[in-house]
């Protein structure tokens, strides 16, 4: 590893190891942390970042075509080559790649994660092995918005860093992600609407069906994280801004066939 990268790998790993996980939220256990990369590596990533072109990057899904993401890893069901970043410029691919090498191949960021909510995942260890790690950057583009969702039992735990490209706190918070408290007991006995997306107690709902608890602005150089929980309920709201929002997502899967093996935190049958 570069001598600049031990400098940045030891930095994150002592903001993490320092960050404590909010129970503020019944049943919702997450993470902010402030300066997460040193100051002069995080100005980096955005200046690379933002100078990228649209080569290679390409819309989510066919539900959500406002936004366009880029893979830093083999993609979210990892069955794509690791990205080689052949398509960058030289400074582009020598960044990401750095970046690929310290926090994704090496394990870091999920081994880390994993760690910290520990006391919040019930998912036996000997499958831990099975784990996906996933991360890309994200370009969410105006009129963006994913509905509230607490996340499926193939996903263990999300990391959200923010990478604005501005300082102007109304877009910041535009372009932050709102946690929600479901209005609803049972979420399998709401009654299904067609601006739902998916089917069952894990599907999109609306945002009309939940209390806005707090929003986690876009603050530059910080991350949201969060362990998938009985009311780990999250979305972004329509952007309203015609400024680009920039992030970058870490998360942590397991095989769909392994799905029945988490229990998640605030259930009645976790760790039990």
């Amino acid at each position: 590893m570069k001598n600049k990268m031990k400098s940045v790998l030891e930095h994150v790993k002592k903001q993490i190891d320092e960050s404590a996980v909010s129970e503020e939220i019944d049943g919702y256990p997450y993470i902010q942390i402030l300066n997460f990369f040193p100051q002069h590596y995080y100005e980096e990533l955005v200046e690379v970042f933002k100078g990228m072109n649209n080569k290679g990057f390409y819309p989510l899904s066919k539900n959500y075509q406002d936004r366009y993401v880029y893979q830093i890893s083999r993609g979210e069901n990892v069955h794509s080559p690791m990205p080689t970043f052949n398509d960058l410029t030289e400074r582009e691919r020598n960044f990401w790649k750095d970046f690929q090498d310290t926090f994704y191949t090496s394990g870091f960021l999920k081994t880390a994660f994993l760690e910290k909510y520990d006391d919040y995942i019930d998912f036996p260890k000997e499958y831990y092995g099975h784990m996906m790690d996933q991360c890309r950057l994200q370009r969410d583009y105006k009129g963006y918005s994913i509905g509230a969702h607490r996340d499926k039992l193939d996903k263990i735990l999300s990391v959200m860093i923010y990478t604005p490209t501005t300082d102007d706190p109304r877009i910041l918070e535009d372009h932050g992600t709102a946690l929600l408290t479901p209005k609803f007991e049972d979420p399998e006995k709401v009654p299904h609407h067609p601006d739902h997306v998916g089917q069952g107690k894990d599907r999109h709902f609306r945002f009309e069906e939940m209390n806005l608890v707090k929003t986690a602005s876009s603050i530059p150089n910080s991350i949201y994280s969060w362990a998938v929980a009985e009311k780990s309920y999250h979305g972004v709201t329509p952007l309203e801004s015609d400024h680009t929002r920039h992030t970058m997502a870490f998360f942590v899967k397991i095989p769909k066939q392994l799905m029945q093996f988490h229990k998640l935190y605030g259930a009645p049958d976790f760790k039990c």
